[in-house]
């Protein structure tokens, strides 16, 4: 199975060169995944699970920061339980938006799935409007 690289480095959501209002046209997306689309991942919720076959880790919503090379994507990962403050310790709940910090990873086309309406509207874990 092909390894998967985690980012260590927490990004800030809101510093992105776009807004979901006035989207950044990337000419190097080649528009399988564009920036921004909705879409899931397998990723780890824990130290513990990232150990564990990459095959069991659940599908979480995300939604791509950018295309980084063929076939393959930048994806933030859009869960709140996941977030964390800019030194890198757990938020505490009830923390603003514009001060959380999500986790982002590579994936490769055959690791990201659009993300359907119903797996929106299923995840109470989703990620605030913080863009």
């Amino acid at each position: 199975m092909k390894g998967h690289r985690v980012s260590t480095v927490p990004r800030f959501v809101g510093d992105l060169p776009w807004t979901r209002s006035a989207p950044h046209e990337d000419e190097d997306n080649d528009g399988k995944f564009p920036d921004e689309s909705p879409v899931e991942v397998r990723y780890p919720r824990s130290k513990q699970v990232e150990q564990a076959d990459q095959d069991t880790w659940l599908w979480l919503p995300g939604s791509i920061v950018e295309q980084c090379g063929p076939d393959e994507w930048y994806v933030c990962i859009e869960v709140r339980d996941l977030a964390v403050l800019s030194d890198g310790r757990r938020a505490p709940r009830g923390t603003a938006s514009p001060n959380l910090y999500y986790p982002c990873c590579f994936r490769d086309g055959s690791e990201i799935r659009p993300r359907t309406a119903s797996s929106s509207a299923t995840s109470s874990t989703r990620r605030g409007a913080a863009r």
